[in-house]
């Protein structure tokens, strides 16, 4: 009988973990919080076709979040403006 190995996927951000050790830091849970809220925030702003510039340079100016989560949250926010709007045929 085969044995299954288990199937290891590459880290969505990869660059996270190595600017983390980097930093010398270790996110907290809450700094990841608001984190998460931010991207979130910043990706339904986004589905509504609304420009998310604006969030961008409130949350990237956050003292709470360290180098590792300001990097993260660029790489979304460049993320979401590669993304073309959708058109909608009439």
């Amino acid at each position: 009988m085969a044995v299954r190995r288990p199937v290891i996927h590459p880290m969505r951000f990869p660059w996270r973990k190595m600017k983390v050790a980097e930093s010398g830091r270790t996110p907290t849970s809450d700094s990841l919080h608001i984190l998460t809220e931010y991207i979130l925030h910043m990706s339904v702003t986004c589905l509504g076709d609304e420009d998310v510039t604006p969030l961008y340079e409130e949350y990237i100016q956050d003292s709470r979040l360290g180098d590792a989560e300001r990097a993260e949250l660029t790489a979304i926010y460049r993320s979401l403006h590669s993304i073309p709007s959708i058109v909608v045929p009439s």
